[in-house]
Order: structure tokens, then C-alpha cells, then sequence
């Protein structure tokens, strides 16, 4: 299943969760009538049929209908509301620290290191990382509504206990879940199962009732009435957990395994993601959370975030079937009693060196306070040199099988960054560096970029940029999109009207020299829906369109202006690859002539907003048109393959890194 099924699933999956969610208020609303009938409507008259009584307390059904299905809706549309915010917002609902790009943490470093390297890899928003500290369970989700506004959570549990394979493993699973959209469903998931335990808290209130009471004995009996309605509501919200259980288990379990199956995918290793399930299985603590919000996520987590829960409403198949499905021989008689030997041995040798190391500080302090230093005292924790990042295999849901090189590849990438630039991106210059990415190398549009600069940014960050310049931090190609992708989680913390700011200070820089390259035309695209989707997480749900008339002049437009960057001038070859295209969009059809808008980025601006909003199959067949537009000769140059990553992405479509052919495929480009 590749990224574009992913999607339509996702879709297919949100409407059974409607139809699901319809049925539980209804059954909810009907005990509720029954229970209102009972204790608050009027007795039948002796002999009367069932259908005089209920003529007779009609008005009190239907103002409890109501009532139960406002209560719900409205409970429901607040707790998504409250969610707006992004994944962000998920993760410190459960008590999430965010990890700053400045961490001086091996461990937390090691974390950031592997989440920026698969990001890259897969052509995806680098997301938010939280750490939720006082979790020591082994766990972890990501949330959000879109890969823009995407946060990856695991615990501090995940961290101490997990090596570095196995929390790649951990880290793969949850990018899985984010490039096939299953973030957006979850929250979604989660305002239907607060709607649904609306009634208990309703109820808990009610049966306060009996203590506030009048004294005469009609408002004594009034307070008893109410307290059992209370009492009755909370046995009916137990019946909304239930509910809201069958449908997270019914929409989570089947996830999981997709998940698990990529992630050995993405790292191919098998024992990264098995190590981890395996040592859930042997821990004492397991996966299970502390947080009381774990029932809202319970559906969004790595494993199952309750002890004990199991059978008909377990959100996550048993660790057993999930190990065997990725490891056949696996014995769980054999294979665990010895991994939690090992992890007692391991547990050990990590308390006596943490003792060690405390000694150490000890003796370290004393010595300074005495003016003494101590040979071969421990340096404190932090200052060691940090591991390298490690090395995922390839995500590629979308459009390919995943393949190590392309995770060799983004960590050299990494490595190969400007330190300054690499450190401007990841804190307050987060900015500045997405502007770098547009400064041209000509000297006279320099000049004119320059002064809008300090004029909109001031004049110390108009030096910053200067002393990149003369400090000759330039950028290959292939590093412009990376860059502005790592400065996307910097980014998604500052204040709206800076962001604002930063956009329109792009656009200006672009238009320096009186036109617009493609290439910055793509960039620009992208980065303004990224921006769009952080500005507004909610909004950010793609459409389910087919191609119509209007949507196929866009097709029309987007290949040809495609087609034309490609060939640099030669108007032959860009009538080829524009056919090469159009012959995968009609095949047993004369398909529109070749032709590039004069005012061809406004148009396409318009057009590719039009585009994005197209279903998942649509989207696919324009994504096939467009890389045989690209590499009708069969050869990929940088410039071509970081235009197509661009474009693809300002449809919300993530490419992965495109690696140079090798000198057997033949050529100097690169292959898709």
C-alpha cells in the first residue's frame, strides 16, 4: 500500500468513523429518553396504550434528544477546537517538553538527529519532538492535523531504554503514521471520544444534587431525582467508552500493523522495531502511560497506553502477533526470558556507571573548589562529544520502496550543511536562513536584496546575511529545499506576524531581478503552504476532487511550464517531455498543445491551489505526469529533481530525496 492508497483509506476510514459516532449518539440518546422517561415523565394513565404515554411526554423526549445530541456535538467540536493548534498542542496535553534544537543532551540530541535525517530522507516537514518526562513507560505518537504541523512525542522511558536502532525503529513507525495521513483522523478521533464521555461528567454533576437539596420533602425528593438521573448518566457515559473504544479499536489495530511493515521498511531491520516491542514485553512499566489523557490517545500511541486492556477493545493488536508478524520465529518462551536478563545486566551496568559518574562530578567539584584539578575526572553530561546521527533507511510511501541510501544520503547531506547555517536554522535566524535560500549569486541583484533586507528584518540581520556571504557559506542546489524544510520547526514558534513578514520578504527577494525562476517560483509555492498549514493546522485538509475541465487546463499549464524549465531554451525538447507527460494522462485521447501562460506564475499559483485539491488517485497520475515530464530523457539533473520536489510538495505531496545515478546507470543526473 503506497502513499496515495494510504490517503484514500484515511478518507474511507473517516467516513465509517462518522457512521460509527452517529450510531453511539443514537444509542446513547435512546437510553437516555428511556431513563428520562422513567424517572421525570408523567405516568401513563391506568389501560393506556404505550403510544399514549409516549404522545403524553413527547415534549420532554424531545428536549432530551436534543440536549444529548447538542451536549455531544458541542463537547466534540470544542475538543477538536482546543486541538487547532497542531500537534504541538497534543503533546503538551500530556505533559510533552519540547526539545530545542540546542539540547546539549546526548540523548535528546541523538533523538533530534534521527527525526531530522528521516524527515529529510522522506521529503517531509522536519516536525515538532517532544519528550514527555514523566512517562517512564516505553511510548510514543505523532499528532497533528497535516505533515506541516506534525509533532513526533515519545517518553522518557523510550529514551533511557531504547538503543539507537531501536528507537529508529520507534521514530519510523510514527513517520509512517504522519506521511500517511492517519495524524488528522486521530484527532478527529479524539473529539469523538470526548463527546462521547461528555455524559459522565454531566452526570457527576448532577448527583451533587442530593447534597444541595431543599429541606421540604418535594425538594428533597427533586434532589433524590436528579441524583439518580446523574447516577444513570454516568452508567450511560460508560456505555459512551465503551462506544468510543470500539471505534478507536476498530480504526487503530489494522494501522499498526501498516505501520510496523513500514517501519522495517524504512530501516530494513527487522530487529529495530522488534527490539523495541520486545522490550515493552519484558519491562515492568510495559507502554502503559500515567497521564489521565491517555483514553483521548490511547489510539494514537506507539502500544497500547493501558496495562491491561486486551480483546474486543484493545486499541493495538497483542505485542505477540506484532513481533511474530515482523520476526516468524519468534518465541516469546525462548526469546523473552533471556532479553530481560540481558536488560537487568544492562540496567545494572548502567546504575553502576551513573554512580561512577556522580562520584566523578563530586570529586570534580571539590577539586575546583579547592583550585585541584583531579587527571581523569568525568567531564559533565552534555559536554561529551555527541554521537553521530544515525543512518534510517529511506522512506518512500509515495512513490517508491524505501532504500538505505536515500538515509545515507540525508545524513551527509546534514553533515555537508554550513555550520553557520545549520545553527542559524535551528534557532531565532530560523528566518534569515529560509531567506538565504533565494540570495542570488549575481552581485547586482545582491544589491538590490540586500536593503530590503535591513529594510524589513534591520540592520544587524542584513550583516548576519553579509557575513554568510563573505564567509562564502554558499549552497548547492540540492541544499535549498533540506534548509528551508530543518528551519520549519523554528519556524512554527513565532509570532504570526513575523511569519507574515518573513513570506512577504521572500517574495520581494524573488522578484529582485525583475523575474521569477521557476525554481523559486516552486519554492516560494512551497514554503507558502507549509506556512499556511502552521498559521492554520485546522484548515489544513486536502480536498477529494476529480479533474474537470478547469483542473485540466491546470494540468495543462503545470506540465508545459514543467517541460519548459527543463529544457532551457530548447523549445524541441520541451515539446518532448511535455508529451511524455501528457501520453500518461491520455492515453487513448488527443491531449491539449503545448503551451506556457505569458503571465505564467500567477497562473500557475492559481492552478496549482486548484490541483491540490484533488483525491489521492487523481493526485497520483499527476505526480506519474509530471516525473516523466521531468525525465523524458532519462536523465534528472539536481535543479530538475529539487523543481519537482518543490511543486510536488506545494501539492502536499512528499518526494524523497532523488539520488545522483551512478556511473553504471550512465549520465550525470540523477535517478528517481
Amino acid at each position: 500500500m503506497d502513499f496515495f492508497e494510504h490517503q484514500d483509506r484515511a478518507r474511507r476510514t473517516t467516513l465509517w468513523l462518522i457512521l460509527f459516532f452517529i450510531l453511539g449518539v443514537i444509542a446513547i440518546a435512546v437510553v437516555v429518553n428511556a431513563l428520562a422517561l422513567f424517572f421525570l415523565g408523567e405516568p401513563p394513565p391506568a389501560g393506556a396504550p404505550p403510544e399514549h404515554w409516549l404522545s403524553q411526554n413527547l415534549e420532554l423526549l424531545i428536549t432530551t434528544t436534543v440536549l444529548v445530541v447538542a451536549g455531544i456535538g458541542l463537547a466534540s467540536a470544542f475538543r477538536v477546537a482546543s486541538l487547532s493548534g497542531g500537534g504541538s498542542k497534543v503533546a503538551e496535553m500530556l505533559g510533552g517538553t519540547r526539545v530545542t534544537p540546542d539540547t546539549r543532551d546526548p540523548k535528546r540530541r541523538q533523538l533530534l538527529n534521527v527525526v531530522e535525517e528521516v524527515a529529510l530522507a522522506s521529503g517531509t516537514p522536519v516536525p515538532d519532538v517532544y519528550v514527555l518526562e514523566e512517562e517512564a513507560a516505553i511510548n510514543a505518537f505523532a499528532a497533528g492535523y497535516s505533515q506541516s504541523d506534525a509533532a513526533v512525542a515519545v517518553t522518557r522511558g523510550t529514551l533511557e531504554k531504547l538503543n539507537r536502532e531501536e528507537l529508529q525503529g520507534v521514530v519510523a513507525h510514527e513517520f509512517a503514521h504522519i506521511v500517511n495521513g492517519d495524524m488528522r483522523l486521530n484527532i478527529r478521533l479524539m473529539g469523538v471520544v470526548f463527546g462521547l464521555l461528555v455524559l459522565t461528567v454531566v452526570g457527576r454533576f448532577m448527583t451533587r444534587a442530593i447534597f444541595v437539596g431543599g429541606g421540604s420533602r418535594e425538594g428533597k425528593q427533586a434532589a433524590m431525582g436528579i441524583a439518580a438521573l446523574g447516577l444513570a448518566l454516568i452508567l450511560v457515559g460508560a456505555l459512551g467508552v465503551f462506544f468510543g473504544r470500539l471505534i478507536k479499536a476498530a480504526v487503530s489495530r489494522q494501522r499498526e500493523f501498516l505501520a510496523d511493515a513500514s517501519a522495517v521498511q524504512y530501516t530494513r531491520n527487522p530487529d529495530s522495531i522488534g527490539g523495541a516491542l520486545k522490550k515493552i514485553a519484558v519491562h515492568s512499566r510495559g507502554s502503559g502511560l500515567e497521564s489521565p489523557e491517555t483514553e483521548e490517545v490511547s489510539h494514537m500511541l506507539f502500544a497500547s497506553g493501558f496495562a491491561s486492556m486486551s480483546g474486543l477493545l484493545a486499541t493495538h493488536p497483542p505485542l505477540e502477533e506484532r513481533i511474530r508478524a515482523i520476526e516468524p520465529q519468534f518465541d516469546p518462551e525462548r526469546d523473552l526470558p533471556a532479553l530481560a536478563e540481558r536488560e537487568q545486566r544492562r540496567r545494572a551496568r548502567e546504575e553502576a556507571e551513573a554512580e561512577r559518574r556522580r562520584e566523578a562530578e563530586r570529586a570534580a567539584a571539590e577539586s575546583q573548589r579547592q583550585g585541584v584539578r583531579i587527571p581523569g575526572a568525568m567531564p559533565l553530561p552534555g559536554t561529551d562529544a555527541l554521537p553521530q546521527g544515525a543512518i534510517l533507511g529511506a522512506i518512500l510511501a509515495d512513490v517508491d520502496q524505501p532504500d538505505t541510501l536515500r538515509h545515507q544520503a540525508a545524513a551527509q547531506l546534514l553533515d555537508a550543511l554550513p555550520a553557520p547555517l545549520k545553527d542559524a536554522v535551528h534557532g531565532d535566524e530560523a528566518g534569515l536562513a529560509v531567506l538565504f535560500t533565494v540570495i542570488s549569486d549575481a552581485p547586482e541583484v545582491r544589491r538590490q536584496q540586500l536593503p530590503r533586507i535591513r529594510e524589513d528584518w534591520g540592520e544587524e540581520a542584513e550583516a548576519r546575511v553579509r557575513e554568510w556571504l563573505e564567509g562564502d557559506e554558499s549552497l548547492a542546489p540540492g541544499q535549498r529545499l533540506p534548509l528551508v524544510e530543518l528551519a520549519l520547526p523554528a519556524l512554527r514558534h513565532q509570532p504570526r506576524e513575523r511569519l507574515g513578514e518573513l513570506r512577504a520578504t521572500l517574495g520581494a527577494l524573488i522578484r529582485a531581478d525583475g523575474g521569477v525562476s521557476v525554481f523559486e517560483f516552486a519554492l516560494a509555492r512551497m514554503f507558502d503552504a507549509h506556512l499556511r498549514d502552521i498559521l492554520n493546522p485546522g484548515a489544513a485538509d486536502r480536498g477529494h476532487a476529480r479533474v474537470n475541465a478547469e483542473k485540466a487546463v491546470a494540468i495543462q499549464q503545470l506540465l508545459s511550464v514543467l517541460a519548459w524549465a527543463g529544457a532551457e531554451g530548447d523549445e524541441g525538447a520541451a515539446r518532448q517531455a511535455y508529451a511524455a507527460g501528457m501520453a500518461l494522462l491520455y492515453r487513448d485521447n488527443q491531449p491539449p498543445a503545448y503551451g506556457v501562460p505569458a503571465d505564467w506564475p500567477n497562473t500557475l499559483t492559481e492552478g496549482l491551489e486548484r490541483l491540490d485539491r484533488l483525491g489521492p488517485k487523481a493526485k497520483r497520475r499527476l505526480l506519474e505526469a509530471m516525473v516523466a515530464t521531468v525525465g523524458h530523457n532519462d536523465q534528472v539533473n539536481v535543479a530538475e529533481a529539487e523543481l519537482l520536489r518543490a511543486l510536488a510538495a506545494s501539492l502536499h505531496v512528499p518526494i524523497p530525496l532523488i539520488l545522483p545515478t551512478t556511473e553504471e546507470s550512465g549520465g550525470d543526473g540523477v535517478s528517481p
